[in-house]
């Protein structure tokens, strides 16, 4: 199967969901004229025979086949329901029905006096938003109400009373007990024409009926969402434009990155997660690009974006936030509805026409705003190249510094060896010689030396022949002895004179031997002459080596202090490197010229729009008639030829259109791509793959932001008409059972808006590749880590934790509870109780919520809630559905089910509901219900009691 046939396969899946979700329309005004809606004169039913008075049928029928002659029956469709019920409200009836019979197929046919069958093949559809409401039908039951069987078998099954025809189920119907209208009788109503889905079906339907389609291409966000396949954001992207205020953080980077570069991107947005910083970001992008696209190469391309929601909620903090930064003046147009269009939209395109009317252009001012622009473009569009410059420069430091370092290392080795080697000198080593005791040794030596007698006279004593040669001698020998001048007294003397220096030399290698003689005194005295001159060399030789060493050490250590000094001037250079590149830099360091750039270009496009005041005023005039209740048809054939520059012209005032989805084409009636710029979607995890279609088909770039883990889509279908349509829409038609999961209305757990645009499969819990927004900012840790703990979010908690006045951050209070009519009174009492101890303990009405996942329990505490405090908001109490998007200081949860045999199911399948419920508490939740019974079951329920046990308290009922 091609893609473009199975677009359209899809498409027609989609128009039958349409056909469905109209049959289940749960409240249908009266009207008038051409417009009426309900006929409910001389409608009759007897037994199981729909009677109809023949003017009315021939009046459908004459409807029927004009419309069967023009191809058009999808706009015939005309339904039977029982009983009346109805509002009266400014003088307009609005009835409610609980089921619907598609009757239309009977005006092909002949007029039958005695009526028509209804329980004989007749499609019927229940209606199961006012089961639940006017007949307390629970939210689980009405999942599995049996419609297979037939209209009497659904009757019987679902009000639980026997009856024989379907006169007789009107006559024991009870009326409800709301303060409603009520008679037992049938009545016609108009199904084709819902206020809801109208725009959308119209639209759809101009898709199925064209025979080619231009943007059913690669890289147009339409084809995209049927089956693209997301990339990661690229991270070397440069995005021009912030808006004022918050920073984007890391993630809204990225997700701003992704859509500078993307055709189509979705984000992940958690409750309390910057999503609406990032979507007013996304708009200053796209205004600061029209502008210096126009500066730099003279081509103008709209800058339109629209923001758009299934709620007025998500739409409306877009709005609050571009009106507190920038004024009610021009930049945005809200709403879409005619009434809105009427008395908001089209005189504010009427001031802003008669402010070009008298205004003037101011040529220097707008010349000297495009080089302002020009000049911080040109300043952030070269830092990049700066960076990589800069970390040439850095990696060339950093070689640089290593060479140092290796440098000083090495020259520190050196000066080490230097500092610890001992000096030595070329010749023996006289370190230890005792130069001091030797030169005493040596003076006593020669002084001893000196002293010897010129002649030994023992030897000539010994050797004389003649006696009067040794009487000689002898007398020399007496006087040398007398006068103590002989050698051995001159021995004796040196021996006592040099006994200390002797010493002294005894523990050095260099020990002093005693001459005993005077030969070997001699001896000693020349031996010790020689090694005081010796050892005097060596010393002067040591001392040069020594200098020469210093000298090295010194140079060695100036060498170091040098290289120190360059190292340290290095380091300096690298610590002023910036420690991120530019494009993570970026959003946060240049956010001050961003957000210039967002400003200057609003006052270029202004005055651009001044310069082209004539062109511009033209153009605004063609939109307003075109968008005017009151149809111009030439206004329609002059915006169809040139819609893309009226648009464009528009924008230059009006960059910004909000308006919900249903009501997109009443500010974009011609269904063309290139309408709007940047579509930006909203709760995209609780819109139906089929609601954004149209815009996607008008835009050239969106994003689609949305939770796949919070409140999927609501769908009105019991679980048996799900399967009828699985069939029907999808089987039948010849798409497989991947396709169903992957884009029908009813497979809510796989195929919401976001899932499409993330590129999800068909599996269950398959989210894709959206950009998920990270950082929290609304709940205190205790709160949201529960929202972690089952979501998988991977939050980075920024909230600032706050004790809440009762202590704690999170309370149970156990309530055994019993059920009656669906409702467990004694969680209503206790929810009573608890908004007295909030209000004693500081709060006001205005900081609680009140929540139930069952419309019941919550319609039941909302009704004694307000009997007591009146100044409590009606919107402040109600289920988690209509909670969607709101917060709360305080949150009070009532869970209902209490008894062992109720089904923890419906809160339990999915981490969904438990997670959006916790979220809307800021820094208080509070559950109330039975706790016991809540621990006894496996699930998200008793994980949420758990982690009250763990982080908060169970307390009992004050």
């Amino acid at each position: 199967m091609s893609d473009l046939t199975k677009i359209r396969k899809i498409i027609k899946a989609w128009e039958h969901y349409l056909y469905l979700e109209n049959l289940s329309n749960a409240s249908v005004e009266v009207g008038k004229d051409d417009n009426r809606k309900i006929w409910d004169e001389n409608i009759q039913l007897v037994g199981n025979q729909l009677l109809i008075p023949q003017p009315l049928f021939q009046q459908f029928k004459k409807t029927y086949s004009t419309l069967e002659e023009s191809k058009q029956l999808e706009d015939f469709k005309i339904a039977v329901s029982f009983p009346q019920i109805y509002r009266v409200r400014a003088g307009e009836r609005s009835f409610f029905p609980l089921f619907t019979v598609d009757i239309s197929s009977i005006f092909s046919g002949k007029y039958r006096s005695r009526g028509w069958d209804l329980t004989e093949g007749f499609l019927f559809q229940p209606v199961i938003p006012n089961l639940i409401e006017l007949y307390s039908l629970d939210e689980e039951e009405a999942e599995n109400l049996v419609i297979q069987e037939g209209l009497r078998t659904f009757l019987s099954e679902t009000f639980k009373f026997n009856f024989s025809t379907l006169q007789d189920f009107l006559d024991l119907l009870k009326q409800p007990e709301q303060n409603l209208s009520y008679k037992p009788i049938p009545y016609l109503l108009r199904f084709d024409y819902v206020s809801y889905t109208h725009n959308l079906k119209k639209d759809l339907r101009y898709l199925s009926q064209q025979q080619f389609w231009d943007w059913a291409i690669p890289g147009h966000p339409a084809y995209e969402y049927f089956f693209g396949s997301p990339q990661s954001p690229r991270h070397d992207v440069l995005f021009l434009g912030a808006f004022p205020g918050s920073l984007p953080n890391k993630s809204q980077a990225d997700a701003l990155k992704h859509f500078y570069v993307s055709f189509l991107t979705a984000v992940i947005g958690p409750p309390g997660n910057g999503k609406t910083s990032l979507l007013v970001h996304i708009i200053a992008i796209s205004l600061v690009k029209r502008a210096h696209q126009l500066i730099t190469t003279g081509i103008d391309e709209s800058n339109l974006t629209l923001v758009t929601s299934t709620n007025n909620r998500a739409v409306t903090n877009v709005i609050e936030k571009l009106a507190t930064e920038l004024g009610d003046n021009f930049f945005y147009l809200e709403g879409g509805r005619k009434d809105f269009i009427d008395k908001q939209v089209i005189p504010k395109l009427l001031r802003a026409k008669n402010w070009l009317e008298t205004e003037t252009f101011n040529e220097t001012l707008w010349q000297q705003i495009s080089r302002e622009i020009e000049k911080i473009s040109t300043s952030l569009q070269s830092q990049p190249q700066i960076d990589i410059e800069r970390a040439h420069q850095r990696e060339k430091d950093l070689q640089q510094k290593e060479q140092l370092n290796r440098e000083i290392e090495s020259l520190q080795e050196r000066l080490s060896i230097l500092e610890q080697q001992p000096i030595t000198s070329p010749e023996s080593n006289y370190q230890q010689y005792p130069i001091l005791a030797y030169e005493q040794i040596k003076a006593a030596l020669e002084r001893a030396v000196k002293s010897f007698p010129p002649v030994d006279l023992e030897p000539l004593l010994q050797n004389s022949r003649s006696w009067w040669e040794r009487l000689w001698y002898s007398l020399k020998k007496l006087w040398l002895d007398i006068t103590h001048s002989s050698s051995r007294h001159i021995l004796k003397r040196l021996h006592k004179e040099i006994h200390a220096p002797l010493t002294a030399t005894l523990a050095t290698p260099f020990p002093f031997q005693l001459p005993l003689t005077r030969e070997s005194t001699e001896a000693s005295y020349s031996q010790v002459a020689n090694q005081l001159t010796t050892a005097r060399r060596w010393q002067l030789d040591e001392q040069r080596t020594e200098d020469s060493n210093t000298g090295q050490i010194n140079s060695i250590k100036r060498q170091i202090n040098q290289l120190k000094n360059s190292s340290s001037l290095i380091e300096q250079r690298l610590a002023a490197y910036p420690t991120e590149d530019f494009f993570t830099r970026n959003p946060v360091e240049y956010h001050q010229q961003q957000q210039e750039l967002f400003l200057l270009s609003w006052q270029y496009l202004q005055q651009e729009a001044l310069r082209r005041s004539d062109e511009v005023i033209r153009s605004i005039e063609i939109y307003i008639d075109v968008i005017n209740s009151e149809k111009n048809h030439d206004a329609w054939c002059r915006f169809t030829a040139n819609y893309s520059s009226i648009l464009a012209d528009v924008s230059l005032l009006f960059p910004v259109f909000a308006s919900t989805l249903h009501s997109v084409r009443n500010l974009f009636p011609y269904l063309k791509k290139g309408c709007i710029d940047v579509s930006v979607i909203d709760e995209a995890g609780m819109i139906p793959p089929h609601q954004p279609l149209p815009v996607l088909v008008r835009s050239k770039r969106a994003v689609i932001v949305g939770d796949p883990l919070q409140l999927e889509p609501i769908v009105p279908f019991s679980q048996s008409t799900i399967e009828q349509y699985h069939e029907q829409a999808f089987t039948e038609q010849g798409l497989t059972d991947a396709d169903y999961f992957r884009y029908s209305p009813t497979a809510i757990y796989t195929a919401t808006a976001y899932h499409r645009a993330a590129g999800a499969s068909d599996q269950l819990g398959d989210i894709g590749n959206g950009i998920i927004l990270n950082e929290h900012y609304r709940c205190v840790a205790p709160i949201i880590s529960f929202c972690e703990r089952i979501s998988g979010y991977k939050l980075i908690i920024k909230t600032p934790f706050k004790e809440s006045r009762l202590g704690t951050n999170l309370i149970a209070y156990p309530v055994d509870g019993t059920i009656a009519d669906h409702v467990n009174p004694e969680e209503v009492d206790a929810v009573e109780r608890l908004l007295e101890h909030l209000l004693n303990a500081g709060y006001s009405t205005d900081e609680i919520g009140v929540i139930s996942p069952y419309r019941a329990q919550a319609d039941a505490t909302r009704k004694r809630v307000r009997e007591v405090y009146t100044d409590l908001d009606r919107a402040s109490i109600g289920t988690v559905h209509k909670f969607q998007g709101g917060q709360k200081p305080v949150i009070i949860f009532s869970t209902r089910q209490c008894r062992d045999t109720d089904s923890l199911l419906f809160i339990n399948r999915r981490p969904n509901l438990l997670n959006t419920a916790v979220s809307r508490a800021e820094e208080l939740f509070i559950l109330v219900g039975n706790t016991k019974r809540l621990l006894q079951e496996e699930g998200y329920l008793k994980k949420l009691v758990a982690h009250i046990q763990q982080f908060g308290e169970i307390r009992p009922l004050p």
